[in-house]
């Protein structure tokens, strides 16, 4: 088994992934006062977005059949995957992993058209009364 995996993040500007310790995040829920301190993650990784993809150019502002691709320990991973795997991230592919850089690119192929909803508005199908502004020349 190989010990990473390339991990794709369809995010314009990426995610940080924690791992927690699930048990001390039970104990902090159901104690009697309120823990004002923030959880305190065992490890964590920041994922590249889809700004740091090669092909990403920010004058046309591209985003979709985009992603960052980032190297994360296999371990980590599948532990964060286990904790995390309700999560939207996990479920609508906004976030997720392959074995081979090859593997990542077909993934990518396939997700081309798939709108994440992170995509800036079409200038040219605006809903409604929407209409694009026009200066006076």
């Amino acid at each position: 088994m190989a010990d990473h995996v390339t991990v794709l993040c369809r995010l314009p500007s990426g995610i940080r992934l924690e791992l927690h310790d699930l048990p001390s995040l039970s104990e902090r829920a159901q104690a009697n006062a309120p823990i004002m301190a923030p959880p305190q993650a065992r490890a964590s990784i920041t994922l590249n977005g889809i700004r740091q993809d090669p092909h990403y150019h920010p004058l046309e502002n591209r985003l979709l059949g985009r992603a960052g691709r980032t190297n994360v320990p296999t371990d980590f991973w599948k532990a964060w995957l286990e904790q995390n795997k309700t999560s939207s991230l996990v479920t609508q592919k906004l976030v997720f992993a392959e074995t081979t850089i090859a593997r990542a690119d077909n993934a990518m192929n396939e997700l081309a058209k798939e709108r994440t909803g992170l995509e800036g508005a079409e200038h040219t199908s605006l809903v409604g009364d929407v209409t694009p502004l026009h200066s006076a020349a």
